[in-house]
């Protein structure tokens, strides 16, 4: 039995998806239909910062996976730390948000092999929204996700660990951008859910085939 340990955010707990599955659920699913024996657990907690992520991410995993031989965790850290407030800076600045990644990785790596999920591409609005969670005015910009995007696949690269990009491939498809609920215009319905399930499909069949998972 391959176990899947999807732990993350916003994007990774399937809000906004009306099947209730969100997009880890969907690829499971996927995969089962194809007879692969898998199954996943999702450790999604919606609106958490990496640095509050990071407190948990290796107690949670390990709670789950101390039986199991053979697992992949699957880490997103979320849009929340990307947020860009009302004096114009990131709600997690650069040098924090890359030391918790890092030491995270290095955290959950001990316990199984890691993949790196990337953010996704937003609707941008020069119009400020109010965050459900603090109350904070914040924004969003995919000049800047794309970024950070980009230096995740160097921190990647430099460590061995496999990038699943969500940005580069969803930015190019008119049908997750219109999947985007409003009105923060940052997390997709359920055919946005299915977009990614679709997208990581190949991605995790390859790996799992090469990790011999």
């Amino acid at each position: 039995m391959k176990t899947l340990c999807f732990i993350g955010t916003t994007l990774t707990s399937g809000i906004g998806d009306r099947d209730a599955l969100g997009w880890c659920g969907r690829l499971n699913r996927q995969l089962m239909r194809e007879r692969k024996t898998v199954m996943h657990f999702n450790i999604g907690v919606p609106n958490q910062t990496l640095p509050e992520l990071s407190k948990r991410a290796e107690r949670d995993c390990r709670m789950r996976l101390e039986t199991v031989e053979e697992a992949v965790i699957f880490f997103e850290p979320g849009h929340d730390d990307l947020a860009i407030l009302s004096d114009s800076k990131r709600r997690t600045d650069a040098t924090t948000f890359e030391a918790h990644l890092t030491m995270t990785m290095e955290q959950l790596g001990a316990l199984a092999p890691v993949v790196l999920v990337g953010p996704t591409p937003v609707i941008e609005s020069e119009t400020p929204h109010h965050c459900p969670i603090t109350g904070e005015l914040v924004r969003y910009s995919n000049t800047g996700i794309a970024a950070v995007s980009r230096r995740m696949v160097s921190l990647c690269e430099g460590s061995g660990i496999p990038f699943l990009d969500l940005y580069t491939p969803l930015s190019k498809v008119p049908a997750y951008a219109a999947s985007i609920d409003e009105p923060n215009g940052v997390y997709p319905s359920s055919n946005g859910h299915k977009l990614i399930a679709d997208h990581a499909h190949p991605f995790v069949s390859a790996l799992l085939e090469s990790l011999h998972v």
